[in-house]
């Protein structure tokens, strides 16, 4: 497994911890038929990897548009920056999805979802969702 529920930092509202785990279980899915890719490079499961990308960027839109109109529900001040990361990471999920589909070299993604997802999802909580998570809190 990729993410271990133990490895995502929980903030202090629930549903936010709720969005995430569900971000780890399909991460993990895609992450373990990268991995039969590898060994089986067929047509299945390439379009296993297709189906549960795209369903996963979904996903995440979906994710920050929540938080995002909680941000601006509460009047969070770091909504502009928040935003900015939420439009970023949506960007490179779609560079790394169209680089795979060009290039179909599962290398690509292997890189992304070992050597750089991980360490975003976590260094995003921590600062940025942790914040937002307080700050909703509060008021």
């Amino acid at each position: 497994m990729l993410i271990e529920k133990q490895d995502l930092p929980m903030v202090s509202v629930g549903f936010m911890n709720e969005v995430h785990d569900e971000d780890r279980k399909i991460i993990n899915s895609i992450f373990e038929q990268v991995l039969k890719y590898e060994q089986t490079s067929s047509q299945t499961n390439k379009i296993k990897i297709n189906v549960l990308f795209q369903k996963w960027f979904n996903h995440t839109v979906k994710h920050f548009s929540s938080e995002e109109k909680k941000m601006k529900e509460k009047k969070f001040p770091n909504y502009s920056t928040h935003k900015q990361e939420h439009i970023r990471a949506l960007a490179e999920m779609h560079t790394v999805f169209s680089s795979w589909q060009e290039k179909q070299e599962i290398s690509i993604l292997k890189i992304y979802f070992i050597d750089i997802l991980p360490a975003w999802i976590v260094k995003h909580i921590e600062t940025m969702d942790l914040k937002a998570a307080k700050f909703f809190n509060e008021h």
